[in-house]
């Protein structure tokens, strides 16, 4: 029996929620679909409300913007099963027996499925760091990803048990876009629970602008500093790793106040058609250092 539920904020998931709902019928066991619109604007509540018409689907609006933490804690809330499906609402379904894989596992704690985009490059110019970015650090093999568990997990497209989220739920102080599910990740590591990995990618439709894309960066940067000095995190994250090194030798200042002297180049080589992944690193690793002097 699959809850499969659905944070919907300022996205058309008409498409999605529709071929999910299909999918469902057609399963051998019951199956519950919970979409919650977390605020969005009129537009897309009119457009998005129909889809509560659908078989197995149910739609509700909050009248509050409660954020990706505490949206999902409220959904989690809602499922009558045990067996909890978190989607992401800018995805697409990609292979019929999606639901199938899910519903044949039984002994588990969390299960990821993985990511993939579209293989061709975007006709829109400044949708292409985004779509570059993710398919460079997030299609990424199950034969990959079993490698490093919980390095590896996203909230994306996953399915846990619903007494191991009650256990870890959400952190509701992390705000905004960015890490939430490095410290989910994190919390199910330290209380024991495991991560299985699986081939049963859900496409990452919701591709952005490359200067809306590089404010979120920023915003999960600010998060994770934040969740450094909470020590919640630790140098298994690239980008903390990398700020520790530096702060042993005393380099941090420096090694950002000489990357910062370079950003308009970084900045057009991440808007250019073959952008540079390592300076789009260095620049987060700047941003890290300045955050995290800020918190002192």
């Amino acid at each position: 029996m699959l809850s499969i539920l659905i944070p919907i904020h300022e996205f058309d998931v008409r498409e999605f929620v529709k071929d999910l709902s299909l999918l469902s019928v057609a399963l051998d066991q019951p199956c519950e679909i919970i979409c919650l619109d977390d605020k969005s604007s009129d537009e897309y509540r009119a457009l998005n409300s129909s889809i509560a018409a659908l078989e197995n689907v149910s739609y509700q609006q909050s009248e509050i913007n409660l954020g990706r933490s505490a949206v999902r804690n409220a959904l989690a809330d809602l499922a009558q099963f045990d067996n909890l499906i978190f989607l992401d609402c800018d995805g697409k379904v990609v292979r019929e027996d999606y639901l199938e894989k899910y519903a044949a596992i039984s002994a588990y704690d969390v299960v990821y499925g993985g990511r993939i985009y579209q293989e061709d490059r975007p006709v829109a110019a400044e949708l292409n760091f985004h779509w570059y970015c993710g398919m460079a650090r997030e299609e990424i093999p199950v034969s990959i990803r079993i490698q490093a568990p919980y390095k590896s997990f996203m909230t994306n497209n996953f399915m846990v048990k619903k007494s191991v989220y009650e256990d870890i739920r959400m952190d509701e102080k992390v705000k905004g876009y960015g890490h939430e599910d490095t410290l989910f990740a994190m919390n199910l590591k330290r209380k024991g629970y495991s991560i299985t990995h699986i081939d049963n990618p859900i496409e990452h439709i919701g591709i952005e602008d490359v200067d809306v894309f590089l404010e979120k960066s920023a915003n999960a940067v600010a998060n994770l500093a934040q969740l450094m000095t909470q020590k919640q995190v630790d140098e298994s994250i690239k980008l903390v790793r990398y700020y520790r090194k530096l702060e042993r030798i005393g380099l941090v200042a420096l090694a950002s106040k000489v990357i910062m002297a370079f950003e308009r180049p970084i900045m057009r080589s991440l808007k250019s058609a073959a952008p540079n992944l390592l300076w789009f690193d260095l620049w987060k690793l700047a941003l890290l250092s300045k955050e995290m002097q800020k918190l002192g």
